[in-house]
């Protein structure tokens, strides 16, 4: 798998309320600070509780970082937890970037588009990977365990050391609880 060494290295990650959006990009914020890296982020999460479109826009870098704000073309990873929000935000990738999206829909809109030719969409997108989070959940028997199969994913790809992530997961989920331990194997999933 390609390896994020960009500096800085922009990421987006989306989905809708209620995903835990924001919860998996304060541990890519954390992660990256305790790795010696700079790290900002914006976030957008109106509307969150009624399924509206949260995402959040993160910049990490060894130097300073003046705006954490994705241009088009600008970002190198996209961490999609709902396949129609990632399509949404496919200006904002450089053409080499690299995505990782769970094929479970969240149907938040009366007119959501046909799954098959969404999914097709997406598969037709160069550094795709489609992940089933809906099998990987049941198997685990635990309801949130895509998205931290897609942070596993991205974590092969950026700078940082297994151990470093799995002290934030940890520490976010508090220290050996059943919880924590579902998410660090969700995650290990992910890291492969």
């Amino acid at each position: 798998m390609a390896d994020l060494a960009h500096d800085p290295c922009r990421l987006i990650l989306v989905g809708v309320g209620g995903q835990g959006t924001l919860t998996l990009a304060q541990m890519i914020m954390e992660v990256a600070r305790r790795s010696g890296y700079q790290a900002l982020q914006s976030e957008i999460h109106g509307m969150s509780q009624r399924g509206g479109t949260v995402y959040a826009y993160l910049s990490l870098s060894r130097d300073a970082i003046l705006t954490p704000a994705a241009m088009e073309a600008s970002s190198h990873l996209l961490i999609a937890l709902e396949p129609l929000e990632a399509l949404r935000y496919l200006p904002f990738l450089r053409s080499d970037a690299l995505l990782f999206v769970s094929r479970e829909p969240v149907r938040t809109l009366p007119d959501y588009p046909d799954e098959g030719k969404l999914l097709a969409a997406l598969e037709a997108v160069p550094g795709v990977r489609l992940v089933d989070t809906v099998a990987l959940a049941e198997r685990l028997r635990f309801k949130q365990a895509g998205g931290m199969a897609l942070l596993g994913l991205a974590a092969r790809c950026l700078p940082f050391g297994d151990e470093v992530w799995r002290r934030v997961i940890a520490e976010r989920f508090g220290p050996g609880t059943p919880v924590t331990e579902k998410n660090l194997q969700a995650f290990a999933h992910g890291l492969g």
